[in-house]
């Protein structure tokens, strides 16, 4: 029994053994490897990609009012027209019978006219007569000549001349109204025979025909498609769907290139005409229309193709930039000890090389460069900025509050307006859209004590690889973190 239980306690030693060598032999130690790249100037273009369908700017769809027979077709698809230009015919023959019988009861409206005016001229005599006789019998009665039933009779006559005169005068406006009615009934039977004859409503080229000769066309609650017609496709518009989430950020004026799969390898370049207020929700994904217009040289952009748009919505050539890596860089597990987090910019300090200072000196600077600005109007704008800082000093002072961002901009916009040009202004504005789309973060750099240094800045407009840095303590050239790891020593 001893003998099993040495046995047995053996076992046991020699698996502790071989578990200690192993797995409790010490792994080799960790090493720390931080990542990181150099904050350089470089050209920042951020976009937004869609896809739309190319058609004309003005594309109008000609039909038909009347219903009929296709008499006569006098162009085909791909015919450029003119406006006014013959370019189909229904079958008059039904409307040129009904213009004929309208035209006869004109006729005979005005032969109505006639017999009720000569209708009108004997009653007239017959008055004539009846006055003279009543002035007659009139007369006798004075002198105890005529009896009194005399001349009530004359009277009588007298009356009933008037009254056959008053019937004759309305008998001929009723139809001379007759003849009016049956003028308009001719005049809208000439106006549908007119109507037979389609004509082109404006200059283009026909893109589509939807019928044939012979064909019957019936024009009922509305009027069927006969062509459709498509204004100089020099110019071709682009009906971009833009996702909800990106849409803020669209702006009429912006550039967009786009392809088409016909020519693959070639760009064309538009610009952002309009964008519709008008919502689209289909499966519970929100869209709106963006307009774009671009050139269509040799108008080898044909209607209906599929565009693939990049819509350029900021743009910065020459600014300092960090990886958006960097970014996304935070200190965790054992670096949190080395980590030194650093005091966010306080306002108006300035940060890579962009420029700031107090009373927005090199804030002026920079937008006076972008905009070309004069020395006069450097110094009248450095005036009135430094005037609108004052005011914004004192509204600070008085409420306790810093003013609101739109605020602020409406008012140094109020400070140059008078100073800049309609164009220069309409550039200052893009600029201050694009400013208001600062936000703040922060990076980290490795010291020379291998210390890791928060630094936060305010960035702006940032691509798939880059972002742009507006303000804070950072130089080109710092290496900012990207990525920190533990590799085997």
């Amino acid at each position: 029994m001893n003998r099993l239980w040495i046995a047995a306690g053996v076992a046991v030693l020699i698996i502790i053994a071989a578990g200690w060598y192993v797995f409790g032999r010490a792994a080799p130690e960790g090493q720390l490897t931080i990542e990181s790249e150099a904050a350089e100037l470089a050209d920042i273009r951020r976009s937004v990609a869609a896809t739309g369908a190319v058609r004309a700017r003005v594309t109008v769809e000609v039909g038909s009012q009347l219903s009929g027979q296709v008499a006569e077709l006098n162009v085909d698809f791909n015919s450029p027209v003119e406006a006014g230009q013959v370019i189909a015919r229904i079958d008059p023959q039904t409307y040129e019978t009904r213009v004929r019988e309208a035209e006869a009861a004109v006729a005979t409206a005005n032969a109505q006219i006639a017999l009720q005016q000569a209708g009108l001229q004997r009653v007239d005599a017959n008055l004539r007569v009846a006055e003279e006789e009543f002035g007659r019998v009139e007369s006798l009665l004075e002198r105890g000549i005529a009896s009194t039933a005399a001349f009530e009779a004359a009277e009588a006559a007298l009356e009933s001349s008037r009254s056959e005169r008053a019937v004759a005068l309305a008998q001929i406006r009723n139809a001379r109204a007759t003849l009016q009615q049956r003028e308009a009934t001719l005049n809208g039977a000439q106006i549908d025979l007119e109507r037979t004859v389609i004509r082109a409503p404006i200059d283009g080229v026909v893109i589509n025909r939807a019928v044939d000769v012979g064909q019957t066309v019936a024009a009922s609650l509305s009027a069927p498609v006969l062509f459709t017609i498509a204004q100089d496709l020099s110019v071709i518009q682009i009906d971009a769907q833009v996702d909800e989430s990106d849409i803020g950020q669209i702006l009429q004026g912006q550039t967009a290139t786009f392809t088409v799969d016909a020519f693959p390898g070639q760009s064309y370049e538009g610009r952002v005409d309009q964008v519709r207020l008008a919502a689209t929700n289909e499966s519970n994904v929100v869209t709106y229309t963006v307009v774009i217009t671009a050139d269509n040289p040799g108008q080898r952009l044909l209607p209906g193709m599929t565009a693939n748009l990049d819509i350029v919505t900021g743009e910065r050539e020459g600014v300092l930039s960090v990886p958006n890596s960097a970014l996304r860089f935070r200190p965790s597990g054992a670096l949190e000890a080395l980590a030194r987090p650093a005091e966010a910019p306080q306002p108006g300090q300035g940060g890579g090389g962009q420029g700031g200072g107090r009373g927005g000196g090199g804030m002026m600077d920079r937008i006076a460069e972008q905009l070309d600005m004069t020395e006069s109007q450097r110094e009248d704008a450095q005036q009135a900025v430094r005037s609108a800082f004052m005011q914004m000093q004192t509204q600070i002072q008085s409420s306790g509050q810093p003013p609101d961002r739109n605020a602020m901009s409406q008012l140094f916009a109020n400070a140059l307006r008078p100073i800049l040009t309609a164009d220069q202004m309409r550039r200052f504005q893009q600029i201050q859209a694009e400013n208001a789309e600062t936000r703040a973060a922060s990076v980290w750099v490795e010291t020379g004590d291998g210390f890791l240094e928060e630094r936060r800045l305010r960035i702006g407009v940032g691509d798939s690889r880059r972002t742009e840095v507006v303000a804070g303590d950072l130089e080109a050239g710092e290496a900012v973190v990207t990525r920190a790891r533990m590799s085997e020593g």
